[in-house]
């Protein structure tokens, strides 16, 4: 340390960071003490990196300050010109393609009809980098590769050297020049208009176009079409659609897609397009045969068909998926079965008098179907007796028929033995009962919870009395109390003095049936002036608390005589009728000419012109049109309802 003043002054800044020593000892542990105003404990080092270059800053050494600034020299602006920028070839000639027709002569060897055949080509020059291909239009029945598919071109796409150097380019090209490309020599017979215009822009003349030589093969072949289509009725050529012509050109490299018909169009057209028919077979002239439900679905997009068997409960028939797998189904199907051939497992398509060519065999189409004609599918005859709307439609769209469905019964009209529930005598609520008798394992009767927390404590009460001749019954009364929890009732009658009945408890809280029914009471049962039947007793209802008319008149759907729009609408066609005869009787009835009547002389000019209403719509009259609430309402109000 001591030899390296430069790691001295190292040690010395970090040690002085630390602790402070004295000057004259070494830098050991013991002879350094901390200083206690220190405030920067940041460790200093003397390698950095700056701008990417390694550098070494000593803390301790600093630099002099600059003495001046240097003035660099300036030199004066350069004078701008307007230059005209200039497009590069690939961007001038985008998309610009010399065209030319030309041909070339092949020889042919060892023919007996040609020596050589005429190819005509079409030959692109593309200006944006000087590249060339040539194609060869399809010819049909040439066997030769030929298109613009892939791996059908004649010459791909590239810079094309010439035979004694260089590349050809645009001078090279005319109408009437021949061409060298790898040793076949092409002659220009022709240009498009975009080449000649071209062309003449850069003062080359291009001449007209020239005839092009005709092709002997070409010609023959043309010959013999003309002749086979006048001889056509008494000469039938081999259909183009056979295995033979399919496996020649399925060598030559043409596409899977194109060696069937195209049924790309039918496809997208009736896709997802399906006719439902509604079958019937009846099976019943064989052992243990019945009268069986089908359904035929007809698919337009490939003329394929299927049929599913309906599955009844309790047939006794295995679940299966399909009758009959979706595929096209022939037609006649038995006249085409070899009875003299040996017994296999495979069906052999043969005619009994020779083989049959399948392409002369007819499959089901759509116009085989229709609603009420029988149909041999396979060897079993289906009825047709109906089918679904959208085929309905279809076939009054497409060929005028309007089908309609003929009824067919597949059960016999049998009357199933009914379960006689045997009358409640067991102790307990009748659902108890139920629940052991209905089923194996006795099952607690449900309740449901939700409407029990949104009613708990809502309680309609009625003042009732009975509805008897009994001498020692009529002034008897009653407290009967509903339950909106869960639809139970009770009856109370309180003491009354020198009565000779001890009052209290008439009728337990309990869930009642009406009388001569199995429904149970519910809560709109009871309003004012019903009849409610309990245990043979008769009691009417007279009265009601303010809480039990203010809840009616809230549920207006299951007391509809508090709903005052309800009785509005109900009473609109006799107010109008009978409004005179009212208005007369009300005014006689109001000796003061105040407008308002009461309740009782209200009740009884209405009994006299045959307007009977019960006490509950009275009840829902007087609480909204007696404001003041002293008995009386106002009879205008009431014959406005009129209007």
């Amino acid at each position: 340390v001591a030899a390296n003043p430069q790691g001295r002054a190292m040690y010395n800044t970090v040690g002085s960071q630390l602790s402070s020593v004295p000057k004259g000892l070494p830098l050991l542990p013991g002879n350094g003490f901390k200083d206690p105003t220190l405030t920067n404990f940041k460790k200093s080092h003397i390698f950095d990196v700056h701008q990417g270059i390694p550098v070494t800053h000593d803390p301790a050494v600093v630099a002099p300050p600059p003495q001046g600034t240097v003035q660099m020299p300036t030199m004066p602006a350069m004078p701008t010109a307007d230059v005209t920028p200039v497009q590069p070839a690939w961007v001038a000639f985008d998309r610009k393609v010399l065209r030319f027709n030309c041909f070339f002569k092949e020889a042919v060897n060892e023919s007996r009809l040609e020596n050589f055949r005429i190819r005509n080509c079409v030959l692109y020059y593309y200006l944006e980098d000087d590249s060339m291909h040539v194609s060869e239009p399809k010819i049909e029945n040439s066997g030769i590769p030929q298109g613009e598919r892939k791996g059908t071109v004649f010459l791909k796409r590239h810079r094309v050297p010439k035979s004694d150097g260089g590349f050809y380019g645009v001078a090279d090209l005319n109408v009437g020049t021949t061409i060298d490309l790898y040793g076949r020599v092409f002659l220009l017979t022709d240009a498009d208009n975009f080449t000649r215009n071209f062309m003449m822009n850069l003062g080359i003349n291009v001449p007209e176009a020239m005839e092009v030589p005709a092709d002997p093969y070409t010609t023959t072949r043309e010959d013999m079409k003309q002749q086979i289509m006048r001889n056509q009725k008494y000469f039938h050529p081999r259909t183009a659609d056979d295995d033979l012509i399919r496996n020649c050109e399925a060598r030559l490299g043409c596409s899977s897609t194109l060696l069937g018909p195209d049924k790309l169009d039918q496809f997208l057209k009736y896709d997802r397009k399906v006719l439902r028919f509604y079958l019937a077979w009846d099976d019943r002239k064989s052992l243990y045969g019945e009268l069986r439900p089908f359904v035929l679905h007809y698919y337009l997009s490939d003329d394929s068909m299927e049929i599913l068997e309906v599955r009844r409960a309790n047939s006794g028939r295995d679940p299966f998926p399909l009758f009959l797998k979706r595929g096209k189904v022939y037609k006649n199907l038995d006249s085409y079965l070899n009875v003299d051939a040996p017994t296999t497992h495979t069906t052999q398509l043969i005619d009994r008098t020779g083989r049959v060519d399948p392409a002369t065999m007819t499959t089901f189409t759509e116009a085989d179907f229709a609603v009420g004609k029988e149909v041999e599918i396979n060897a079993a005859t289906f009825l047709i007796y109906g089918c679904d709307e959208f085929t309905r439609d279809y076939y009054e769209q497409v060929y005028g028929v309007c089908f309609d469905d003929i009824p067919v019964q597949f059960d016999e009209q049998t009357e199933r033995p009914q379960i006689r529930i045997p009358p409640h005598v067991a102790p307990g609520a009748e659902e108890d009962s139920l629940g052991s008798f209905l089923y194996l394992i006795p099952k607690v009767p449900k309740k449901n919870f939700r409407r029990m927390m949104e009613n708990d404590r809502k309680i309609l009460r009625f003042m009732a009395r009975l509805d008897t001749d009994a001498p020692e019954d009529q002034g008897r009364i009653f407290v009967i109390k509903y339950f909106l929890a869960d639809d139970t009732m009770a009856a109370f009658e309180p003491p009354q003095k020198n009565s000779g009945i001890m009052g209290g408890k008439f009728i337990q809280r309990t869930r009642i049936k009406k009388p001569a029914s199995h429904e149970y009471y519910t809560q709109a049962d009871f309003y004012t002036g019903a009849t409610v039947e309990f245990n043979k007793f008769r009691f009417v209802l007279y009265q009601a608390d303010e809480y039990s008319l203010s809840y009616m008149e809230s549920d207006p759907e299951s007391h509809p005589m508090s709903d005052l729009a309800y009785i509005a609408e109900q009473l609109a066609p006799v107010l109008k009728e009978k409004k005179a005869v009212l208005s007369a009787a009300f005014k006689a009835e109001d000796a003061s000419g105040s407008g308002t009547i009461s309740y009782d002389l209200l009740q009884d000019v209405l009994s006299e012109n045959d307007m009977e209403l019960t006490d509950q719509v009275l009840i829902t009259l007087m609480r909204r049109f007696d404001l003041n609430k002293d008995g009386n309402i106002s009879y205008n109000d009431l014959l406005a309802l009129a209007d």
